[in-house]
């Protein structure tokens, strides 16, 4: 139990995350008040973590003074509202200049451009980090938890268990065994490429004449009628003429073309025939402009509705290697960044698409299908048996379970990646169903901002065999303490590599350790 003597923490913020923070607060040694609005139930659940409450707005000097903003050693600004972080922020700022500031935010390119600008200030995306774990687990089925190093590069790392059976991929590292499994460490692409192709194919020639007919389906039956009708004109003007005109078959088809076509190359002329030719030739003329134009506008319209389909529409994906993602929000767009810079390839299915989800669909860096995953006719359409894996990521935690289990319903070894927002919710989910990869947003993030407030290096903690380790990271191997375990290295502009000692590392690379807890 922290005694009275030790600093204090004031947290900000609504959601689940919170009472992991101040839980974690509590077991490394601080006091913590949490600063919010009261909801049913939420004074009792923040008290039983041992910390403090204090009802009030955070962009209140008020009710920041009444949480101790005097004497706080940091404030944690933790709302799912990135403008009422901000302000909290600088109202607490104003109230004590020394505070120490850890904050949320979505935005990242404002987040790195507060960090720069406001001194002792750390900035965090909670859909960002978390999205590193998914991304990861979608990747390596076997991933516990991902890490993006360096940081703002979108390079992934990956902490892995595996049987004792197999084999470590080139690139990677063991971190511990027992007698059973394995810890397994490394750059998420030497798991890639050690399991099936992570981009095998969208099907090529085996799904061209599939496609072909899909867009023959969308045609008018009026232009099917077109079609034929200008096929038996033609077929019949060519017999016509070659006998009238005494022309090879070739050469009838080529001038029936040209008078379809109102080409007129001139080359074979009728004004000199007689009239029943010259009749007959306008006749053909005019049914050909009508056949032509009417058949172009027919066929312009089925392309673009078929485009349209493509793009976002509800049609069947024949790709295989695939990763189906769930959810397009704040994590899903996230774990679609990383998937993209993996190369992978992607069916991201949402049912109101951003524009820059059709942006990507548009130029085939994914496919999307604009529906609900929870209905059984989406899932029938997205392939399911021949992808990789599922990330299920929408911000419902009933429609993540309901879509995980639709899609291993059909497909009983798919692997499913979902995220869950409670972290009770999610161990029950991996304790009573085969989902074994249920993660909570809250519980991957809470351990980086508790650690945030003494470390502005922290990326979080991880455990395996028995022991928990913080994750740090260091802009260069030359300004950090070599007391850890190195685990990560990366030179400037280069992706990041697994190491085994300090040995292996330039006094440039940044580095990422492990340090016992």
């Amino acid at each position: 139990m922290a005694s009275q003597e030790a600093p204090l923490v004031i947290v900000t913020g609504g959601d689940a995350l919170i009472e992991d923070v101040c839980r974690d607060l509590r077991a490394a040694g601080y006091r913590a008040t949490f600063l919010g609005r009261h909801n049913p139930g939420l004074r009792e659940r923040i008290e039983r973590t041992g910390a403090r409450f204090v009802e009030g707005s955070p962009r209140s000097q008020h009710a920041l003074w009444e949480a101790g903003i005097g004497e706080a050693r940091a404030l944690l600004a933790l709302d799912h509202d990135d403008r009422i972080n901000l302000e909290a922020v600088l109202q607490a700022r104003e109230a004590n200049p020394q505070v120490r500031i850890v904050m949320r935010q979505f935005n990242r390119r404002l987040a790195r451009k507060i960090e720069r600008n406001l001194p002792d200030c750390s900035v965090i995306s909670l859909a960002a980090h978390s999205a590193a774990t998914y991304a990861a687990a979608a990747v390596e089925r076997s991933t516990f938890l991902g890490v993006e190093f360096p940081s703002g590069s979108r390079s992934l790392v990956a902490f892995v268990q595996q049987g004792l059976e197999s084999a470590t991929p080139a690139g990677a590292r063991i971190l511990w065994r027992d007698e059973q499994a394995a810890v397994a460490f490394g750059p998420i692409e030497a798991f890639a490429e050690s399991a099936p192709p992570l981009k095998r194919t969208h099907g090529a020639f085996e799904s061209l004449m599939p496609r072909i007919a899909a867009i023959v389906s969308e045609f008018d039956p009026l232009l099917r009628i077109l079609l034929i009708t200008g096929i038996c004109v033609f077929i019949a003007a060519t017999i016509f003429f070659s006998i009238a005109l005494r022309l090879n078959p070739v050469t009838a088809a080529y001038f029936v073309t040209s008078t379809m076509t109102t080409v007129g190359y001139g080359d074979i002329a009728l004004a000199d025939k007689s009239r029943l030719l010259q009749l007959t030739d306008i006749v053909l003329m005019s049914l050909g402009v009508i056949i032509s134009n009417l058949a172009i506008a027919f066929v312009a319209a089925a392309l673009v509705r078929a485009q349209w389909n493509a793009v976002q529409g509800l049609r069947p994906i024949r790709d295989k290697g695939h990763i189906v993602v769930f959810g397009a929000g704040r994590v899903g767009t996230r774990v679609v960044d990383y998937l993209c810079d993996l190369g992978a390839l992607i069916t991201v299915v949402e049912l109101k698409p951003t524009p820059e989800l059709l942006r990507r669909a548009r130029t085939r860096e994914i496919s999307l299908l604009t529906g609900d995953g929870t209905l059984d006719d989406t899932l029938d359409l997205c392939n399911l048996g021949e992808a990789r894996s599922t990330v299920v990521v929408t911000d419902s935690d009933a429609n993540n379970l309901e879509i995980g289990f639709g899609a291993r319903a059909r497909h009983g070894d798919i692997p499913v990646i979902m995220r869950i927002a409670e972290p009770p919710f999610a161990a029950a989910i991996r304790k009573h169903f085969e989902i074994r990869r249920a993660f909570s947003a809250a519980a991957l993030a809470s351990s980086v901002f508790s650690d945030l407030v003494a470390t502005p290096s922290a990326r979080g903690h991880v455990t395996f065999g028995g022991r928990s380790f913080h994750i740090t990271e260091h802009v260069s191997a030359s300004s950090a303490q070599r007391d850890g375990m190195v685990v990560a290295a990366a030179r400037p502009g280069e992706s990041p590599r697994a190491v085994r000692t300090w040995e292996d590392v330039n006094d440039d690379d940044a580095v990422l350790v492990l340090s016992e807890r």
